[in-house]
């Protein structure tokens, strides 16, 4: 069984990331997962999330403490699996640098 779990697929991927007390941060939905290999336990997972506090987006790095299966049914009747990661924070999101205005000059 654990074999399988290595090398397992899943048709979605839901991937929640918490801070070391087990809170949760943000997260982040791939819908379009078919095919693909699920990360492992200890794994590095890098991708953009969408921070719970602000509603804003930002990349996070963290490493993978959970795994989790669900079998569903599809609307057509056929069964698909969906994963769910829970990720344990590496480093804090980073703010983007605030853009300046560009100052434009006249030509005069």
């Amino acid at each position: 069984m654990d074999g399988d779990l290595q090398a397992a697929t899943a048709a979605g991927l839901f991937v929640e990331y918490r801070d070391d007390e087990g809170h949760t941060v943000g997260h982040a939905l791939f819908a379009g997962w078919q095919g693909r290999p699920v990360p492992n336990i200890r794994d590095l997972v890098c991708c953009t999330v969408q921070l719970t506090a602000s509603r804003r987006r930002r990349k996070l790095l963290g490493r993978v403490t959970q795994r989790h299966f669900e079998v569903q049914q599809q609307d057509n009747g056929r069964q698909c699996v969906w994963a769910r990661l829970v990720v344990e924070v590496v480093e804090p999101p980073v703010t983007a640098p605030t853009r300046q205005p560009r100052i434009r000059f006249s030509s005069n």
